[in-house]
């Protein structure tokens, strides 16, 4: 399933890509994520954090490697381990728009076992809009965050 949104946050490229680069930033507008921890030296391709993420009332740990790294206008990371049965990539894109910039995220995930894909074919469309939407409250929630972290 892959599910894509955009938005215009009113500040420049390399401001936008630092703040969403920033690991420890994810807790201001990733929903469901409460702490970030960095096993690597810094941010760049390869590094490795982790993630507190609350779904409901169970927290888990997600680790996570950033795979793209190209400042500014391209940052992805993607699942290694946690608690879901199937992995998946997030992908922000960044681009210079007239009225600042213009930020695409896109999340792909690839469930694993024979019973995930039957679900993903029966609940795609369902759950395609659901990640949508909370992708879409994210991009608004670090449109909030980094308006607030800069003004």
């Amino acid at each position: 399933m892959i599910a894509k949104t955009s938005i215009v946050i009113e500040r420049s490229i390399d401001e936008v890509f630092d703040y969403v680069s920033n690991v420890e930033n994810m807790p201001r507008w990733v929903s469901g994520v409460s702490r970030v921890r960095l096993l690597s030296d810094k941010v760049k391709a390869g590094a490795r954090f982790t993630a507190e993420y609350a779904e409901g009332m169970r927290k888990s740990a997600i680790g996570f490697k950033v795979v793209e790294f190209e400042r500014p206008t391209r940052f992805a990371t993607k699942s290694e381990r946690g608690p879901f049965s199937f992995p998946f990539k997030g992908t922000l894109e960044l681009r210079q728009v007239r009225d600042g910039t213009e930020v695409t995220t896109n999340v792909e995930t690839g469930p694993e076992s024979l019973g995930a894909r039957l679900a993903g074919i029966v609940f795609g469309p369902i759950l395609q809009r659901s990640t949508m939407r909370r992708l879409h409250e994210e991009l608004e929630a670090l449109r909030a965050s980094i308006t607030r972290n800069r003004s």
